[in-house]
């Protein structure tokens, strides 16, 4: 039996599990299992402070299980780091480490993708570790559309101070990548 992805609106009754899949889906990373600060998880719990109406959760469900969450942060709101004016970036991607592998980040990446389309927006940004062991996430963006966009590349705030790459996606058509 399939299961269909659906991706949607987070639901205040599934922000306490998406945020801990948040720190988990962080945790099992090479770039974060280290050097997570308790600060940070409890950022990545606080699922009901990111889905403030200017910046929007959206959430992975199959059936009944909710799989990851992604949030779209536009430009000038709190969690845009990299997004210029008409642009939205995509925040905290986390996909359930058990659910890995079965489409959920494709599936939040293109959601987020027509959810920004619709409100207009005409890029989204997002920024990625640029380290050995991150070929996948890379892989997947570079699939979907997305362009490294080497002039908003910068050193992370955490130690070790990974090198952060910036990838970008016009979502002015409906080209959804290869």
């Amino acid at each position: 039996m399939t299961v269909t992805l659906v991706v949607g609106p987070a639901a205040p009754e599934e922000f306490d599990r998406l945020g801990e899949i948040g720190v988990r889906a962080y945790l099992t990373a090479a770039h974060t299992r280290a050097s997570m600060s308790v600060e940070y998880a409890a950022v990545l719990r606080d699922v009901a402070g990111r889905n403030t109406g200017q910046d929007v959760v959206l959430a992975a469900r199959a059936g009944q299980d909710v799989l990851g969450s992604v949030t779209l942060a536009p430009a000038g709101s709190p969690w845009a780091d990299l997004a210029h004016e008409g642009e939205t970036e995509i925040r905290m991607l986390a996909v359930d480490p058990a659910a890995q592998g079965r489409g959920a980040g494709e599936a939040l990446l293109r959601a987020a993708e027509t959810w920004a389309r619709e409100e207009g927006y005409r890029a989204l940004v997002l920024s990625v570790v640029g380290s050995q062991g991150r070929q996948r996430p890379h892989r997947l963006y570079e699939r979907l559309g997305y362009r490294r966009a080497t002039d908003r590349d910068y050193v992370g705030s955490w130690e070790p101070r990974p090198a952060m790459w910036c990838y970008v996606k016009d979502v002015t058509t409906t080209d959804r990548g290869a």
